[in-house]
């Protein structure tokens, strides 16, 4: 019961998170005196940086808690009482600071959350809990859009009051979920006391390392069009350029609304991400293949150089879901090597949501700017430098390690 209950926090968490995600670019252009895209990039940005700053300062605290759930109630109250009220604080410096309330209670919970999944000692059921906690929350992430997208068309405020409303709900639900000790049967120090295989644990590092780089690239590359590309929609839209392919007329159906435009592709980028934690809660081929992770960042920098360029929502569509695919990959494998080694899982997960964090400042400031500047046409293209340089990163560091691996391997035998 208490892991359902989680499961129904984490979607309507992201949930809430999203719809202010899909809404917020809008809000900023339309309500904020001289708003711009420069701003919507510095407000994700800001919510980014408070998460990952925040992530690794609980990395340090939330392991020695003895019920890690305390901190995430305390984080959803601080949610509920910040993040929803954006529209009723149009003024750009409201929105830094409600951006940076908003993502410090985020930051206090959601490691907790992994933290709590961890707990299972069964690797098998812990794989299967980790995916189908990951499918709950990146389900909220696909369904709110549709839904946020036509309630800000209607009104502006209409998301932020339904945020508001979900977001103590979740609270509610997280008042019913039992310590991670009683819900698992351990001893309190029985974790603590735990050891991993040696061996395994090595095994597990030398994969974990760069997956925490590609979480951080999956994050940049998700936040981008995110937080910078429904300008660009919305002028598609308004110029009667957007089709469906490569039509000569605009059909009647992609005139008007921009931001229930805005929202397929949204909704599409979350739909590849749930699709792919639903694949790899039943499979393992993906467990210790780093050959993925690259051809998975390769196709998304081909992916960015479409975007930058197709007036067809259908291709929109498309790239937003191989960038949700991407992002699904990287952070299921990236966090199930957090949380492999139950010693140190509440420390590497709320490091694993600082990369996360991390990738989200970085991605919505540099490109927030680039995008302000430049437009979409030329600053995605600077992506695919970005991605050679993280691969090549990824590809040293991973043959580093297993050299690394090896010897250990010799000396042990010797």
């Amino acid at each position: 019961m208490s892991f359902f209950l989680l499961c129904q926090v984490g979607f309507w968490v992201d949930f809430a998170i999203m719809a202010g995600v899909v809404a917020l670019p809008f809000l900023i252009l339309e309500h904020i005196p001289n708003g711009n895209t420069a701003i919507s990039g510095n407000v994700f940005a800001i919510q980014m940086a408070t998460y990952t700053i925040t992530c690794l300062i609980m990395s340090r605290v939330v392991g020695k808690s003895k019920n890690i759930l305390s901190w995430a109630r305390w984080g959803v109250i601080i949610f509920t009482f910040s993040y929803p009220f954006y529209p009723f604080f149009p003024y750009k410096y409201a929105f830094y600071l409600l951006s940076a309330i908003a993502f410090i209670g985020m930051a206090i919970s959601w490691p907790a959350f992994y933290a709590w999944v961890g707990t299972e000692t069964n690797e098998a059921k812990r794989q299967r809990n980790l995916a189908f906690f990951n499918i709950a929350w990146s389900l909220g992430f696909t369904i709110s859009p549709l839904v946020a997208g036509p309630l800000y068309d209607i009104d502006f405020r209409l998301p932020y009051i339904l945020i508001f409303f979900i977001s103590i709900l979740s609270f509610i639900f997280l008042l019913f979920i039992q310590n991670e000790n009683s819900h698992y049967n351990l001893e309190e120090n029985s974790i603590k006391n735990s050891e991993n295989n040696p061996n395994e644990d090595e095994t597990n590092n030398l994969f974990l390392y760069p997956f925490w780089i590609g979480v951080f690239l999956a994050n940049l590359m998700s936040i981008i069009p995110r937080s910078t590309y429904a300008e660009h929609l919305k002028k598609l839209v308004s110029n009667n350029e957007l089709r469906f392919l490569f039509e000569d007329t605009v059909s009647p159906v992609l005139t008007g609304d921009p931001a229930t435009k805005f929202s397929w592709p949204s909704a599409m980028m979350a739909f590849t991400t749930a699709g792919v934690f639903l694949l790899f809660a039943w499979t393992y081929f993906w467990k210790h293949r780093i050959s993925l992770l690259i051809i998975s960042q390769g196709i998304c920098a081909i992916t960015f150089f479409l975007l930058s360029e197709t007036k067809s929502i259908l291709l929109i569509c498309l790239s937003f879901a191989v960038i949700g695919a991407n992002h699904g990959l990287t952070f299921f494998a990236s966090t199930y090597y957090s949380v492999n080694n139950p010693v140190l899982r509440h420390g590497r997960a709320s490091i694993n949501e600082g990369l996360v964090g991390l990738g989200g400042v970085v991605g919505s400031l540099v490109f927030g700017f680039l995008v302000d500047k430049y437009g979409v046409t030329i600053s995605y293209k600077y992506i695919t430098f970005l991605v050679i340089f993280v691969i090549l990163t990824e590809l040293l560091l991973f043959y580093y390690l297993r050299k690394k691996v090896k010897l250990l391997h010799d000396n042990r035998k010797d």
